[in-house]
């Protein structure tokens, strides 16, 4: 049932610690659309104003709030971190990984749109489905450990105006192909690719040109040195992804910010052996394996603890110097399979003297983050229709909060408890059961409104609980 006759009862506990951000009237909007994020079926600005059928308002005046952002972004998701860290369950824990503690990571997610008016909407390669779509492009610093995880924070990408940019690089000396410049109306797709390889030379040794465009690489690094400024007392690993793990980022996060990094490489990537030998990691592991075969000692079983589960792998762990790579890199090479028979993983990490186990423990934890763009999809991250970029915005900041809520009522028991004895219901408290849970409880505010006569409110109520339990349930 797609009605709402009050808030439900998760955004009612929480929405008061935000409730200072927003004006009387926003704080209203702020909670019907975290609401409806969690509830409604139809996740955009005007299906969720639809629901509210007791106190319609405006559609235009949703619109208004939602667009003109009287309220700040910044402040909307540094109190989002901070209402985390007031449960135990949810806060940052400053304790080893391997121990259930705190693991950041950074990956980045498409948001697929049809169409090209919406703000900031580029075509971009989707990895995931071999094309090409237009879409923004978000990327992430999320945080897990073994009881939760969430976003701590995220910024869209902006596409580049790449003639800025050569207009840039032009006043600090960077020479710009003359004859390329003359015709890049002419010929729009070569001048793209022209300075994307000037602009991928000398990004970082002309950092100024960042003041003009910052691809999604200065965008992760940016989050991070923001994440250190912020909570300078948390010392938290991070796990990057094979698009994110590059020479230069793992300098910065290694040096800049002294932060221990553990990184996925592509078997393209040449490992420097004795000699300066160069291999692939695809012709190196081939060589281990045909050595592990006469010896049976160069990949060790390995067992790690991630989220309460136990995983096996085999894995071969020593230092070696990586091509384009300034310092030496602990290299992990890991299979699941005791016969070595599946593909193999490649993982660095700047402590020289940790164990496979260790690392691996920090790489399980970046796929949280892969699992929130997947859900946040699903439950609407890119749903919205709204078309200029500060409405976008909002709608994104308001799917992190309602997902912050949801992870923080997984482990509040006297709300969980309430819920349990309105619906008759045992909660098992993952995010899709708390949001059809939502809906229940919907449903159970909606027939005590049309009652509103308390002889026979119980009585139907009992009657009606099955249908609850199928709400919650399917």
């Amino acid at each position: 049932m797609n009605l709402l006759v009050q808030i439900p009862s998760i955004v009612e506990k929480y929405s008061s610690y935000f409730q200072d951000l927003f004006s009387q009237d926003g704080f209203e909007y702020f909670k019907r659309f975290i609401s409806g994020l969690i509830v409604s079926e139809n996740k955009t600005i005007e299906g969720i104003n639809r629901l509210f059928v007791l106190e319609p308002r405006h559609q235009a005046s949703a619109n208004k709030f939602m667009n003109r952002q009287n309220f700040d972004i910044e402040a909307l998701n540094t109190r989002r971190v901070s209402f985390m860290q007031e449960h135990p369950s949810t806060s940052f824990k400053p304790i080893p990984a391997t121990k259930g503690g705190g693991v950041l990571s950074i990956d980045n997610s498409l948001l697929s749109h049809y169409g090209e008016h919406f703000d900031g909407i580029y075509r971009l390669w989707d990895y995931v489905n071999k094309r090409y779509t237009m879409a923004h492009d978000l990327v992430t610093l999320y945080y897990s450990d073994n009881q939760t995880d969430y976003p701590v924070d995220y910024k869209l990408w902006e596409a580049p105006d790449w003639d800025a940019v050569a207009i840039h690089f032009k006043s600090i000396g960077v020479h710009i192909n003359e004859q390329k410049w003359e015709k890049r109306t002419e010929e729009p797709k070569k001048w793209r690719e022209y300075m994307r390889y000037r602009y991928r030379d000398y990004n970082y040794k002309k950092p100024s040109v960042q003041e003009i465009y910052k691809s999604k690489n200065h965008i992760a690094i940016d989050l991070l040195r923001k994440f250190k400024s912020q909570y300078p007392d948390y010392d938290f690993p991070v796990a990057l992804d094979s698009g994110f793990t590059s020479p230069m980022n793992c300098e910065i996060i290694n040096t800049e910010l002294n932060m221990t990094y553990v990184g996925f490489l592509k078997d393209t990537q040449q490992v420097i052996l004795a000699g300066s030998v160069q291999k692939s990691l695809t012709d190196f592991v081939t060589q281990l394996k045909e050595e592990h075969q006469k010896t049976g000692k160069v990949f060790q079983k390995t067992t790690i603890f991630y989220k309460g589960e136990k995983k096996t792998f085999y894995a071969y762990c020593k230092n070696h110097n990586l091509k384009n790579y300034k310092c030496k890199q602990r290299l992990v090479i890991s299979f699941q399979k005791d016969d070595l028979s599946d593909t193999p993983r490649y993982t660095i990490c700047n402590q020289l003297s940790w164990y496979a186990s260790g690392i691996l423990t920090i790489r399980s934890h970046r796929w949280p983050v892969e699992t929130y763009h997947q859900e946040g999809k699903n439950e609407g991250l890119q749903s919205y229709q709204a078309r200029n970029i500060e409405a976008i915005q909002s709608h994104i900041a308001f799917v992190v909060v309602a997902y912050s809520m949801l992870r923080r009522a997984q482990h509040d028991n006297d709300l969980l408890s309430s819920i349990q004895q309105l619906l008759h219901i045992e909660v098992n408290g993952t995010l899709a059961f708390l949001r059809r849970l939502m809906k229940a409880e919907a449903v159970a505010h909606f027939v005590k409104y049309i009652l509103n006569v308390n002889t026979f409110e119980d009585r139907l109520l009992k009657i009606l609980r099955p249908f609850f339990a199928q709400t919650a349930y399917h």
